[in-house]
């Protein structure tokens, strides 16, 4: 009898803790439905738009491609849409005025959410939705000039992911340190939770946190994996330059972001189960590389089941990124769906990398069959066309000198035929040695730098010779002119992908027929990752002369985004600005690219090409035209 006497106190208590919460919770919501201030907004689309541009991408299609996840959720959705901003003498919401981190609006979404990020849950969400991003924060940009502004899928963004999600994690952690702060956050959450659940939402919203946290406490290996992941961007942060502490607008330090996130976690054990970062295997994030264009010129128009993804085979010859031999700005790898996931890991995916887990060791966040579909997505967008309507009329006699000029100075590199297609259909690139094209060549450096400590990874060493030794001086351990035994980067990153993308295949039920199809496995063969640098010989190398079509959508150039304009890119690099800002979208319909200034606010807006990664020097080829003929030139790339 004293025990079902204990069991009612207890249940009697948990009624009253679950009353009392739903009390204290409706004191916020009240006061949330009375101060218009809290309401959220997103920013409305840019009213200048060209509507009906577009360039390959259906609208259900855009849909997907805009906000399909890609399991790189990292934050609460309820957390990000309620905090203020860090500043502690600001109470605008967090979610104000996205564009400030680059993010643009999308026209057609209901809330205005901004292209690129993705509101979604997954099993290590725990059944919250989470926000992250997915492709097209990087790979939609927008082009404005004279008062109208055209927006362009597949074009580099001028995103800065990195600031975006550390003033995320700062706004955060400011609510919970500041009350005033958590009273907004907590009276926009009421609000918006009254919005869905009506008067019912004060016994909603508790219900709804046990559910979250008894589902975290059930699933320990997830809720591990992502607080590590939480210490991994902590130490991260701390590491950075204090004077440059993200890439900028547009650009990325993502091999070395992806480094960081992965091989930091990387250990032999776990007895204790506990957690340190590895820092022996932290790098410095000053290798950017800028996001590359997302089009492809098709031979013939595209076959309905060859564009669903379903029939690769029956997709016709591109010249773009589906059809190369080897993809990444290294041309390190020539697997497709391993280049995303290693992308995806570095936007923020969770994955589970303690070596105790055997069990659920590789699991992780990522949605295969997402991938898969971005991946095809991205496939069907065209070049695009110039916009007479914005930028002005081509000048077609000039077009035509400028295509003499093309062929005799610009085809021989990035022009391809069907004689530089392997008999699977696959493009050989050209590519070419740092001291070769004479571009900055820290970040193909960098990816060959070996890996100091692979913890449980089955990695065979590489013997590295004493010349290698001197390209490689820069990387963690390494002495000049001293060969030495090492982990390689290639092999590395290899073991660690290969088991999460089988571990995804299984989760999700994919067969071996399907996963030859998503791999694109008839053409492309066996899976291979590479350290470019080091793994070939002169004069081919890891940086490749790509084809050129729609290139004037593709600003900064170089792969290292350290040139404004194709103009400044055919000067001598004496004369291409020594500094620029990114992060404004205003073109410059002349010169082919972004409007030069030095002038800007945000954070790490300003591209100095005297640091170490920016450098803007190289690419000589065509730098002596007269400048008639370089403005001819640039004429005829607005029609290629």
């Amino acid at each position: 009898m004293s025990f079902v006497r204990l069991l009612a106190y207890l249940l009697f208590a948990l009624v009253g803790l679950y009353v009392l919460a739903a009390v204290l919770y409706a004191i916020p919501m009240i006061a949330g439905l009375l101060d218009d201030q809290m309401e959220v907004r997103f920013s409305p689309p840019n009213p200048s738009l060209v509507a009906d541009y577009g360039n390959g991408l259906e609208p259900q299609q855009k849909e997907a491609y805009y906000h399909l996840s890609q399991g790189s959720e990292i934050l609460p959705w309820i957390l990000l849409t309620t905090v203020d901003v860090a500043d502690p003498d600001s109470a605008k919401p967090f979610v104000e005025n996205l564009e400030r981190y680059g993010l643009l609006p999308d026209p057609v979404h209901p809330d205005n959410l901004p292209v690129g990020l993705t509101v979604s849950s997954n099993p290590f969400t725990f059944g919250m939705d989470f926000v992250g991003i997915t492709c097209s924060a990087c790979h939609v940009g927008e082009l404005r000039h004279g008062g109208k502004a055209v927006r362009v899928d597949g074009a580099p963004n001028m995103f800065n992911m990195q600031l975006f999600y550390s003033q995320a994690v700062d706004a955060v952690m400011a609510t919970a340190n500041d009350r005033r702060k958590l009273w907004h956050a907590l009276k926009r959450l009421g609000r918006r939770d009254y919005k869905r659940y009506g008067i019912a939402a004060p016994l909603v919203r508790p219900a709804t946190l046990v559910y979250y946290g008894a589902n975290a406490l059930l699933h320990r290996d997830r809720l591990d994996a992502r607080l590590e992941l939480i210490a991994v961007i902590r130490a991260a942060k701390e590491q950075r330059d204090p004077e440059h502490p993200t890439s900028g607008f547009g650009r990325l330090d993502a091999f070395d972001g992806t480094r960081n996130f992965m091989f930091t976690r990387l250990r032999k054990e776990d007895a204790s189960g506990g957690f340190e970062v590895n820092k022996a295997n932290m790098v410095k994030l000053d290798a950017a590389v800028k996001f590359p264009p997302l089009w492809s010129r098709k031979d013939s128009p595209l076959d309905p089941a060859a564009a669903n993804g379903g029939q690769p085979q029956q997709y016709p010859a591109v010249l773009g990124f589906k059809d190369y031999d080897w993809v990444e700005w290294t041309m390190n790898t020539n697997t497709v769906m391993e280049r995303n996931i290693t992308e995806t890991l570095g936007a923020g995916a969770t994955v589970i990398l303690d070596p105790a887990r055997s069990s659920s060791l590789f699991e992780s966040s990522i949605p295969i069959e997402n991938m898969h579909q971005l991946e095809w997505l991205a496939y069907d967008i065209d070049p695009p066309q110039w916009p007479t309507e914005v930028f002005g009329e081509i000048k077609t006699d000039l077009a035509a000198a400028g295509q003499t000029i093309f062929q005799d100075r610009c085809a021989g590199c990035h022009e391809y035929g069907a004689d530089q297609r392997t008999e699977s259909g696959l493009i050989r690139l050209r590519g070419m040695r740092p001291d070769t094209v004479g571009t900055d060549p820290t970040v193909a450096l960098r990816i060959s730098c070996p890996v100091p400590d692979t913890g449980a990874l089955p990695i065979s060493s590489r013997s590295y010779s004493a010349e290698e030794s001197e390209f490689l001086k820069a990387c963690v351990g390494v002495k000049a002119g001293a060969a030495f035994e090492g982990s390689p980067f290639a092999g590395t990153v290899q073991a660690a992908v290969d088991g999460i993308k089988q571990k995804a295949y299984a989760v999700a039920g994919i067969d071996d027929a399907q996963r030859r199809v998503m791999e694109d496995l008839d053409r492309r063969g066996k899976v291979i990752w590479r350290d470019t640098l080091l793994d070939t010989k002169a004069p081919y190398g890891p940086y490749a002369a790509r084809p050129l079509h729609g290139i004037w959508a593709a600003a900064p150039f170089l792969h290292n985004g350290s040139v404004p304009t194709l103009y400044h890119l055919l000067l001598p690099p004496e004369q291409r600005p020594k500094q620029f800002a990114l992060g404004e979208r205003e073109y410059d319909p002349t010169k082919l690219g972004f409007a030069v200034t030095t002038s800007c606010s945000q954070q790490d807006c300003l591209v100095d090409t005297t640091r170490t990664g920016d450098g803007n020097g190289g690419h000589l080829w065509a730098t002596d035209l007269t400048e008639a003929d370089r403005m001819a030139l640039l004429e005829y790339l607005k029609t290629y």
